[in-house]
Order: structure tokens, then sequence, then C-alpha cells
């Protein structure tokens, strides 16, 4: 369950702040999960259980000048979902400066209130979520500078950012706020995390036809390298690094959308020394609004970890982990009530 509001709160007495907007994004959540291995004689303990998956609170302020700053804070999982400041000279030149998501992965990208699944799919997750010595922690949150622009159609968007993800709080000196071994926005650097990674995505996206036959349609190619954030485990190295490259697309034609993307990583040393890793999968997820208030939504993903190894729980959140396989796939079936 979910819910979202916005408050707007007039400024019109300063001088500085010309609007501020005050928004929250409340999300409870139950999970019932069970594994079954087949050839064991004692599954992993299922998961049942209700938490809260997201409390956002948050605040935009609009200045002169271009100028804004977004603040974006999970109270559920004490991290920050967002953090930078804005300048926006013209719709083909953004530019953000603090924390905010790198820009590779299409599902990672899209926000919580607008996915179509409950969770994102394992794909995204395994190439997102921290490196727990399977998973490759290779996008999501980022601390750097991030460019954007839009012209025509065509977009595009690039990052300069410290390689390593980070969105709790503190900093690396700080054992109760480390997650994985990864500190805080306030790290410092180390021997593998002082050199920026590099993302960037080139699409172009329009509309084709009228009335009923209407359709919208956008397609982008996405990229980025992380020096020293490859090794084998959750050990990362020096000259160890890890090279994205991906491609999505989404198109919708009246009542019915589908969204779909590609993604490929090759992992310097990722299995062992010298012996690398090239994660790759896909996720293809196919929606129709039987009416305007009612979305049947089905999504198929898949992983190949390349020798590297991935568990259920890489892939699915809150899932027993089930021991680490090679490959894994995923079919989800859904409904959304608008």
């Amino acid at each position: 369950a979910k819910a979202q509001a916005s408050e707007d709160v007039e400024t019109s007495g300063d001088k500085y702040i010309k609007r501020l907007v005050l928004n929250a994004r409340f999300q409870t959540q139950y999970v019932g999960l069970g594994t079954s291995i087949d050839g064991n004689s004692v599954n992993p303990v299922s998961t049942e259980h209700f938490f809260l998956r997201r409390i956002y609170v948050g605040m935009v302020a609009s200045f002169d000048d271009g100028f804004s700053a977004a603040l974006n804070y999970d109270l559920a999982n004490t991290s920050f979902d967002k953090a930078y400041i804005e300048w926006k000279q013209s719709p083909l030149f953004v530019v953000r400066a603090g924390l905010s998501k790198a820009p590779f992965g299409y599902e990672e990208l899209t926000g919580s209130e607008n996915l179509k699944s409950i969770e994102r799919s394992p794909i995204t997750r395994y190439f997102d979520e921290p490196n727990n010595g399977r998973r490759l922690g290779a996008s999501s949150y980022r601390t750097g500078l991030f460019v954007s622009g839009t012209d025509y159609g065509f977009f595009y968007s690039a990052a300069l950012t410290n390689p390593e993800r980070n969105e709790y709080s503190g900093d690396g000196t700080n054992t109760t706020i480390l997650v994985n071994g990864i500190g805080g926005v306030g790290s410092t650097g180390t021997s593998t995390t002082n050199k920026f990674a590099v993302y960037g995505t080139l699409g172009y996206g329009g509309t084709l036809g009228e009335g009923a036959a209407k359709a919208t349609y956008k397609f982008a190619y996405e990229t980025g390298f992380l020096p020293d954030q490859g090794g084998p485990g959750a050990t990362l190295g020096s000259g160890q690094n890890i090279s994205l490259n991906g491609v999505y697309g989404d198109v919708t034609v009246g009542p019915f959308n589908i969204q779909a993307e590609y993604e490929k990583a090759t992992d310097d040393s990722g299995i062992a020394i010298h012996h690398d890793a090239d994660p790759s999968g896909y996720w293809i997820q196919p929606a129709y609004k039987l009416t305007p208030e009612w979305e049947a939504v089905y999504r198929y993903s898949y992983v190949n970890s390349d020798g590297r190894g991935v568990a259920l729980s890489d892939g699915i959140r809150s899932a027993p982990s089930g021991g680490t396989m090679n490959t894994m796939n995923e079919s989800y079936f859904g409904v959304n009530w608008y």
C-alpha cells in the first residue's frame, strides 16, 4: 500500500526562496515468501512479515536564476533517496551536484511511485544493490555531478561520481551505519574509491498517430565505467574495474504498455584473480489497462551471473537465500488499482 502527497508553502515574503514544496511517500508491505529446493530435506525458513518499505519525507526549494534544491530521506531505511542542488539553464542543460541515482538502469531510475510491480526485477537488483560478493553494486545512489537535457525528442544524461554506492548517513568511520562494508555519504576516499566513475545515456522519444491509436515511445543506450570496483567476491581491487552497457525501450499504445531492458557488465577478476565475470540479463514487462482504474501486469526477468553467483535473496527482496546458483529467472504477475 502506497500513499503520497505534497504541499506548497507560501514564501512570497522571502526574497531568496521563491517556492517550497514539502512531500512524503509512505509504503507498507506484507511479504510471504517460501523457498523449496529439490533434493534438500530441509528448506530455508520462509519469510512472513509486515514491514515499512518506504517512509519518505522531503522537500524541493526553488530559488532565483534557475537554482533549486531537493532533499528526500527514507526514515524506514535511514538513508537518503536524493540530496542535491540543481541549476537549470534550459531544458537542454540541467546540472545537479550532490547525491542522486546514476543514469544507468531504466527500471532503477523509475521512481517507486511509478513502478508497475511491487519490487524491481532481479536483474536490476543484481546490478544495482550493494556488492555482497555476488551483486555488483554498480549503479543507483552515487555522489557527484550530474548533467541532463532534452531537445527535439533526443535526451541525454551523464554523471561523474564517486565509484562506490553510498546513501547512508555518516561516514566510513562509524561502524553503526556501515552497510555491507560501505560507508555513508560522508565517506573519505580510499585506494579503491579515489577514482571517478562515469555514466552516460543517450536516447530518443516521441509520439506517433492520433486519438485511440496514438503511441508514445522512448529508446536509449546506457553505459558506465567504475574504476577499481571489480574483484572476486566482495573484495575490491586496484585495476579491477567494472564496465556497464545496456539498452531499454518503453512503448505505450492506448491501454497497452511494454517496457524492456537488457544489461551487461564486465567485472575484472569478478570470479577469481585473472578470471573475469560478464554478468548479463534482461527484463520485459507488458501491462494492460483493463479500465482506467485497473491494470494487469506481467514481468519476466533473467540473470546470468557468468560464474560469479546469484542467490534468490539477491534478486527478490526479503526472499530466503536458497543457496548460490549461476542463473536466475523470475515471472511476476500483478494487478494494480489506481
